[in-house]
């Protein structure tokens, strides 16, 4: 039987949050967004990333098309907007 290698993790001067808070709502891992000056695209969040060592911060999402994750991208969190959700809608009946 192969011996297996353990590797260490090494320290990172990023930090990784799975949470982003916009105003009174908190965006979490695998919500979708829209970014300001993206015109129709939908995103998956990701995480926000901080530089520890120059205090930089921006947002890492999935670019969306028909439903499948497809690019990685950036963002300043300030670009982020929020989707709202859809409440119970009721159906009319017509007869």
């Amino acid at each position: 039987m192969k011996k297996v290698r353990s590797v260490k993790l090494q320290e990172t001067k990023f930090s990784r949050e799975n949470e982003l808070q916009l105003g009174n709502f908190t965006i979490a891992k695998g919500d979708i967004i829209k970014i300001e000056g993206e015109h129709g695209l939908k995103f998956k969040f990701d995480a926000v990333v901080t530089n520890t060592e120059n205090g930089k911060v921006w947002v890492d999402c999935f670019e969306m098309q028909k439903s499948t994750a497809t690019a990685w991208r950036s963002f300043d969190p300030e670009r982020v907007k929020r989707i709202p959700t859809k409440r119970g809608r009721r159906k009319k009946n017509v007869d």
